[in-house]
């Protein structure tokens, strides 16, 4: 028998495990724990079924180096994760539909994860956020409220909350990817951020307490056009300070298309964000070189393209200097 015929055989036999494990999975019921102990190579199937809409969230607490995975009821991947939880556990969050069963593997990192595990499975409303319009609730210790906003133009998302409580805030696009999250860049104790939104996209947006706090509050979105850009001539160079939690805007021309760059230089860690002409991301980086931020982007002729400077985080502060090149 050759390599290959081995090799489909394998694929099989691996394919018809992993159903017969989904087939006998475990009933993990919201609001409910299940412990375990994770063996090393071992897969564990559950079944986790939503009795209404919203948002779904399958997690493990402990020492193991875990591993999740969400199937639909059609055996199709709809989520993974590795390290969101605490420490080294996984976590998953799910726009699940009322009456659907979904099917949740748990596995170790790699082969050397193994030991006890605790999973668990919890379910949150979602409340829809109209931009301008804010919104009254109140927090309980250890809960977590879920929003959504939806964008009808391509602005700056500017999400806040008003209260006598410390409030955190995460932002999800609408695969639930994390954008970015806050603890205290608002006024007092309160959570304030500030995203691109683009038209007709969805995000998500998660509020909780910091440590036991409770007790009420306001959270408002609002939509802020985006700053009038600097504009910058490629060859040449640009030397600014940032402050704390500013944000700089540049516009680039291109006559001809090509390849235009885009970095800093100095000692300051910054960060770059590279958008068309009407502010739709199309790339964002760090640490180009050391703490300096880099991006090269392929452009079209006679067009307009947006950089957006700031420190990496929200207290970097110091001189930085700009260059734009093209090739």
């Amino acid at each position: 028998m050759n390599k290959k015929a081995v090799l489909a055989i394998i694929v099989l036999l691996l394919a018809v495990s992993g159903s017969v494990f989904a087939q006998n999975a475990q009933e993990l019921r919201v609001g409910a724990f299940l412990q375990g102990n994770l063996n090393s190579g071992q897969e564990i199937w559950y079944s986790v079924r939503a009795t209404e809409a919203g948002v779904l969230t399958v997690e493990t607490t402990g020492e193991t180096d875990t591993y999740l995975e969400a199937y639909d009821s059609g055996r199709n991947l709809i989520s993974e994760n590795d390290d969101y939880g605490d420490n080294i556990n996984a976590r998953l969050n799910l726009i699940a539909t009322a009456g659907i069963t979904y099917l949740i593997k748990l596995r170790g990192y790699d082969e050397d994860s193994v030991g006890a595990f605790r999973i668990f499975a919890s379910h949150k409303t979602i409340t829809e956020l109209r931009v301008g319009v804010s919104y009254n609730g109140n927090i309980v210790s250890n809960e977590n409220y879920w929003f959504t906003v939806r964008a009808s133009q391509n602005s700056r998302l500017v999400t806040e909350t008003s209260s006598d409580i410390d409030t955190i805030l995460e932002a999800y696009d609408k695969n639930f990817n994390l954008i970015s999250d806050d603890d205290d860049s608002g006024e007092n104790l309160n959570a304030l951020l500030v995203i691109d939104g683009s038209a007709g996209e969805t995000y998500f947006f998660m509020l909780k307490s910091y440590g036991s706090d409770k007790g009420p509050y306001q959270i408002l979105v609002t939509a802020a056009p985006y700053p009038a850009p600097t504009q910058l001539n490629i060859g040449s160079f640009h030397s600014g300070n940032i402050s704390a939690g500013g944000d700089y805007w540049f516009s680039v021309q291109t006559a001809r298309k090509g390849n235009l760059s885009v970095g800093t230089t100095g000692s300051t860690d910054t960060y770059l964000y590279a958008y068309t002409g009407n502010y739709e991301l199309i790339a964002q980086n760090d640490d180009g070189d050391d703490l300096n931020a880099f991006i090269t982007i392929p452009v079209a002729a006679n067009s307009t393209y947006i950089f957006r400077l700031k420190g990496y985080s929200a207290d970097t502060t110091g001189s930085y200097r700009l260059f734009v090149s093209f090739e």
